[in-house]
């Protein structure tokens, strides 16, 4: 998503381009080369952004173990472990994508996070970055 500051940033500079330099006259059909070089910028920054909310490298670990797991059983795992960089990496991604959180505990005591149909539990014993092996309720 693109942040409102960004999008009244670009509405600005762009209702700003038609405003008379010198006393031209508005609406004559030519930019100045310095408006048309904002114009490119502001046009490259939605880009970088839009690009940034595409991108999910926190992710993409635990994807990767969801879908190996699901090749291997033909259904998502209901559980995965992991530490605490990437639970709150995946919590981020949650907030910034304004996906529902659902939160909880196991029987363990230990924090639970619901992530595309595998429950995630946290693990803050284990090395911050560790992804466990996926596992079934069984």
């Amino acid at each position: 998503m693109i942040d409102r500051r960004e999008l009244l940033t670009l509405g600005g500079l762009l209702g700003g381009m038609g405003a008379p330099e010198n006393g031209a006259a508005v609406g004559t059909g030519q930019m100045s080369d310095k408006n048309v070089q904002d114009l490119v910028s502001a046009l490259k920054a939605i880009t970088t952004a839009i690009t940034q909310e595409q991108s999910n490298g926190e992710i993409l670990g635990v994807r990767k173990s969801q879908v190996d797991f699901l090749r291997a059983n033909s259904k998502f795992p209901d559980f995965v472990d992991v530490a605490i960089d990437v639970w709150l990496s995946i919590y981020d991604w949650h907030v910034r994508m304004q996906q529902p959180l659902v939160l909880g505990r196991d029987t363990n005591g230990r924090y639970t996070m619901v992530f595309n149909f595998t429950t995630l539990v946290l693990r803050p014993d284990a090395v911050p970055t560790f992804i466990g092996i996926p596992y079934d309720n069984r």
